[in-house]
């Protein structure tokens, strides 16, 4: 099962791991478990343009840590960064299972050419233990974050008459008006994938966002769907899909990955219905825990995702921000270009949206 130990920090070992259950059944009890630290994420790295490596901390025979890292090139350099999503997983965050990860990392990075490391665990900003890690390990805050830190979380463990009762009054009247309306949810299968995609792609085009090729989000749905923890619904009204949401479950929580809708019918109310039912589908799927994914850091509406935040906000719920991205150099002067290369790439960026008049983004 070892590959032989990367990296030691006593009485830790620290060795590349070769089995996926092992892995998941670990990372999915550690405390804030996260979907990108699962080894079926990892399985999309190379859709992505990277590998996933995964470290295993062990001490006496037993898991302490995971860190699955995702090496990527940067263009022709011939270089590499290392990045770790939503991650390392550990029980407490402290220097004796931070510290080994870590170092074996660094080594690794030394083999692979990385020009340094970042880190965005799946931690509270307000964490104390874990900055103090971190910042004795030698990672400094980033910016920009390479995903947003702030996202909407639902607690789905009081039953559906406790959600419905928390709900704003609006959002509990457009899920029963979707249903008048003769608005009904499907789950559906891989023949499906394409007209996810096509609704996918109209609702990118409405919302300025981006998003990766239809190869991408058909391995996704194969990884995923294969160890049983992926569910895309749809909502239909006659044969017209009205919209789409997937949704995947890791540990305790379910994440509310990807939504699309058509710009057709919108007085139908059908995204309401929909993510009444897929969080209904996480609950019967034991889940605890419904994370709408992103939300803007500042709850404004100059802020990009505003809207989409009012209408997750709809649900009840509250905002759940994360810890800033942390890097460290390995190679000091390749790190300092790709570090200004970056803080200067989203400010000219930020700098056009303004001009614009656009919403303002806070991740890259």
């Amino acid at each position: 099962m070892r590959r032989g130990i990367i990296g030691r920090f006593m009485p830790v070992n620290v060795c590349a791991w070769d089995d996926p259950a092992s892995w998941n059944e670990f990372v999915a009890t550690t405390p804030r478990p996260h979907f990108q630290q699962s080894w079926e994420w990892g399985e999309l790295a190379p859709e992505l343009g990277a590998r996933a490596i995964r470290l295993a901390a062990r001490c006496d025979g037993k898991f302490v840590g995971a860190m699955q890292v995702l090496l990527t090139p940067l263009g022709r350099t011939g270089q590499t960064y290392l990045y770790v999503p939503r991650g390392p997983a550990v029980f407490t965050p402290s220097m004796e299972r931070l510290g080994p990860l870590l170092d074996a990392a660094r080594l690794l990075g030394h083999d692979e050419r990385a020009m340094g490391i970042k880190v965005e665990p799946n931690a509270p900003q307000g964490d104390e233990c874990w900055k103090s890690s971190l910042a004795t390990l030698g990672l400094r805050p980033s910016h920009p974050p390479n995903q947003p830190r702030s996202s909407w979380h639902l607690d789905i463990s009081g039953g559906e008459e406790t959600l419905l009762a928390e709900m704003k009054q609006k959002t509990r009247y457009n899920i029963r008006l979707a249903a008048r309306k003769g608005v009904h949810v499907v789950e559906a299968d891989e023949r499906d994938c394409d007209t996810f995609f096509r609704l996918y792609q109209e609702t990118a085009r409405r919302d300025d966002f981006f998003i990766q090729s239809k190869n991408f989000y058909r391995r996704l749905f194969d990884v995923f769907r294969g160890a049983g923890t992926f569910c895309m619904l749809l909502a239909r009204r006659g044969e017209d899909v009205l919209a789409a949401i997937t949704l995947l479950r890791f540990g305790s929580a379910c994440w509310y990955l990807h939504g699309a809708s058509s710009s057709r019918h919108r007085n139908l109310m059908a995204p309401y219905l929909l993510q009444w039912e897929g969080i209904r589908w996480a609950a019967r799927q034991g889940c605890t825990l419904y994370d709408f994914r992103a939300v803007p850091d500042l709850l404004r509406e100059d802020q990009d995702m505003y809207g989409l935040y009012k209408f997750k906000e709809g649900f009840g719920g509250y905002q759940f921000t994360t810890l800033h991205a942390r890097a460290a150099p390995y190679r000091a002067v390749p790190f300092q270009l790709w570090q200004l290369y970056s803080t200067g790439s989203f400010a000219a960026r930020s700098w056009l949206r303004r001009r614009k008049g656009l919403p303002i983004r806070q991740s890259a």
